[in-house]
């Protein structure tokens, strides 16, 4: 098992029910900061459930039972503000999703949501987090032309700039290029390896290629179960269980 010392965050016999139907069953793993995690395995397998649990996006849809460390805090608790829960855990949709506002607004709208009104403190967080983003060279001129103008690889790094706007120490991505382009995906993925200097992000995938070029430690699931969790090289090379081999192989999934 993996030996992560100083975990970003961990989950402890985490459990995760629809009604009567458990989807993930007594996971425990730590993830490790400033590096990027991939959650593979095939459709059903739990991936999204595990990931939307981590700033308790399940809340209100599903049962969700054990813990979740983050600060030493178990976020789990009912007491816990959610929101300034989802202010360091941002989250990544699979779909980009910019609201119907110029460039500008899209970037600052959570930390106006926060409270924030000094025009120079939004400036120069919305340039920051453009430039963390990879889309500042791109939209520096037209801040204030309608973010539904933009490509899909440029709506899904100005959905990420949003994301860091807040400055959260976790981003959670949910297959966070698998509507987009080949060129965009490689920019996307370029722009991971940057920002994992600063932030921790943990990534759900559909391709194996992605995991093995991005990611830094992989943990693989089965029908809700987690299977294996290692350092990427370790799990693509040498996979120690038969399940891991199968599914990389494409016997199934």
């Amino acid at each position: 098992m993996t030996n992560i010392s100083n975990p970003a965050i961990s989950v402890e016999a985490l459990g995760v029910a629809y009604g009567d139907h458990p989807v993930i069953e007594n996971i425990s793993m730590k993830f490790p900061k400033n590096q990027i995690t991939a959650l593979i395995g095939a459709s059903g397998s739990g991936k999204s459930t595990l990931l939307r649990s981590l700033n308790r996006m399940n809340d209100g849809l599903a049962t969700v039972t054990g813990k979740i460390h983050f600060h030493d805090v178990d976020i789990n608790q009912p007491k816990v503000n959610i929101y300034r829960v989802r202010q360091q855990i941002g989250m990544v949709f699979q779909q980009p999703t910019p609201f119907p506002l110029s460039i500008f607004d899209n970037v600052v709208y959570g930390l106006r949501l926060a409270g924030v009104k000094d025009r120079k403190v939004l400036t120069e967080r919305a340039e920051t987090s453009l430039k963390q983003a990879a889309l500042w060279g791109e939209v520096k001129d037209s801040l204030k032309k309608s973010a539904l103008a933009l490509s899909g690889g440029q709506q899904q790094r100005l959905c990420i700039a949003r994301t860091l706007a807040v400055e959260p120490e976790i981003i959670l991505m949910d297959e966070p290029t698998s509507a987009l382009d080949p060129v965009s995906t490689t920019q996307i993925e370029d722009t991971l390896v940057h920002l994992k200097e600063r932030f921790t992000i943990i990534m759900v995938t559909h391709n194996m290629q992605q995991a093995s070029r991005s990611a830094d430690w992989t943990a693989f699931l089965h029908q809700g179960e987690l299977i294996e969790y290692n350092q990427t090289a370790d799990i693509f090379l040498n996979p120690q269980k038969k399940q891991t081999a199968d599914y990389l192989s494409g016997k199934f999934g």
